[in-house]
């Protein structure tokens, strides 16, 4: 029976590009060593098998991570054009307050030429007038006249509003030139991270395009070598990878959830430590004080004590003379208390010494009110450094939401997470901002933000070739807390 269904299995093909170890079977008996031949093709065919299950499942996860690429180089662009916006406003500030420091120091030469022209006009003044008649800046005057040294009365008050000036209009100009090269240096910055987001971009389509080729032909495949079609290779495998998202999904969510609860605790913990800890050593002075009261009775006692007294004496004199003794115990005793204090240490663990940071300043009514501005954006396409109306990124979108509903944030997810009072994703309530990281302890390597809609669902501008789009939550790969603006 064995030996007919090897021989069956082996005619019939399994895998591609698995042959038979042995040849037909000749019309005389089998031998073992057929049998163990068989038993080789087999295992092969099964070793084949699994092989290329395992190579699917690893294909399946190309997408997850070309996208998490994606959103990092998308995010580091949205850095890079934030920079570069906030140094050309500071530019044209730096520019502007130049100009008006400029025009101040142009005022005062003019009132400090009439000076001179005056003066001159008098027999003095004539060196004075001509520096400050052809000199272009307060420097040149210096240099030209040493009149400003010899002046007094109204001309020293002119002459030294109009060295204060200029020194302030150079100083200002300096400024100015830095802060235009640092806007060019951000400009040429912003332009460097869009062309390697743009780099990211076709390079994950290209790793996409490569692991879809090859899962077409693992399926070709693995369809001959389990006798099915390829369609029904298609859908079971579909099936794994949605029953592995699942469980990666289910852990996650457990995993968030059971984090924010141990670190609300332990911050609960160490907030009452000290609260229970501070009234043990004052109430421990407050009840010797009565202790000591006693003290008065025994001393009435000690008059009597010459006669018989000393043999009762002892007891009372004994009763107040460790009355003061015990009382030094018991603070002792309160003094390992502190040990609490330790309590704090744990916050380096992973995840843990965040809840709670940040601000939150919105309504619950404004978070709704966000939500709805984010619906009406729905079918918006995803666009490099988006903030609207034609196209948003994952920060734009969310930060166009809260603007519309009175509330101001950061450009960036990063900025975003750091600016938002951090919160249990238990409490999450519509409006609040999911963030996503490659590192639960590092801010700096988020590269996405959604927003909860309520329900399970979250809005979100996704990546290059998305819309804005509404869908399920999403828990694998988020930072340890959800954010409240």
């Amino acid at each position: 029976m064995l030996v007919a269904a090897l021989t069956t299995a082996l005619t019939a093909g399994l895998a591609a590009g698995v042959a038979p170890a042995v040849a037909a079977p000749s019309p005389g008996p089998v031998t073992d060593d057929d049998v163990r031949a068989a038993q080789r093709a087999v295992q092969a065919a099964a070793g084949s098998v699994a092989a290329m299950e395992v190579r699917l499942a690893e294909l399946s996860q190309v997408s997850e991570t070309a996208g998490r690429q994606v959103e990092t180089a998308a995010e580091d662009y949205a850095g890079a054009t934030a920079a570069r916006d906030a140094a050309v406003a500071g530019a044209a500030a730096a520019q502007e307050r130049s100009a008006t420091a400029s025009a101040r120091a142009e005022e005062s030469r003019r009132a400090l030429v009439a000076i001179a022209r005056e003066m001159s006009r008098s027999g003095g003044g004539t060196e004075l007038l001509q520096a400050l008649v052809s000199a272009e800046d307060f420097a040149e005057v210096a240099a030209k006249s040493s009149a400003l040294t010899h002046v007094s009365g109204k001309a020293d008050e002119a002459v030294q509003e109009y060295r204060a000036a200029g020194l302030v209009a150079g100083t200002l100009q300096t400024r100015a030139e830095a802060a235009a090269r640092q806007a060019e240096e951000a400009t040429v910055a912003a332009q460097d991270a869009l062309a390697a987001a743009e780099d990211a971009q076709r390079d994950a389509e290209r790793a996409v395009a490569a692991a879809d080729t090859e899962r077409d032909a693992l399926l070709v495949q693995l369809a001959a070598a389990q006798q099915t079609s390829v369609e029904v290779q298609r859908e079971r495998q579909a099936q794994i990878e949605a029953e592995r998202q699942a469980r990666a999904e289910a852990a996650a969510q457990a995993q968030r959830l059971a984090a924010a609860q141990q670190e609300a605790a332990r911050q609960a913990a160490a907030a009452a430590a000290p609260a229970a800890s501070a009234p043990r050593p004052a109430a421990a002075p407050a009840a010797a004080a009565p202790a000591a009261a006693p003290a008065p009775a025994p001393a009435a006692a000690p008059a009597p004590a010459p006669a018989a007294a000393p043999a009762a004496a002892p007891p009372a004199a004994a009763a107040p003379a460790p009355a003061p003794a015990p009382a030094p115990a018991p603070a002792p005793a309160p003094a390992p208390a502190p040990a609490p204090a330790p309590a704090p240490a744990p916050a380096p663990s992973p995840g843990t010494g965040l809840l709670g940071t940040g601000s939150a300043r919105g309504s619950a009514a404004q978070g709704q009110a966000a939500v709805e501005a984010a619906k009406t954006k729905i079918g918006v396409p995803y666009l490099w450094g988006g903030t609207g109306p034609s196209g948003y990124d994952c920060s734009g979108l969310t930060g166009f939401a809260w603007s519309s509903a009175g509330l101001g944030l950061s450009r960036t997810s990063r900025q975003q997470y750091l600016q938002v009072k951090k919160i249990s994703y238990a409490d999450m309530r519509p409006g609040d901002l999911v963030f996503w990281g490659t590192n639960p302890d590092d801010p700096q390597s988020i590269h996405h933000v959604a927003m909860y809609a309520g329900g399970g669902q979250i809005i979100e501008a996704a990546r290059p070739g998305t819309l804005v789009r509404i869908v399920s939550m999403r828990w694998s790969g988020t930072m340890p807390y959800a954010g409240r603006p």
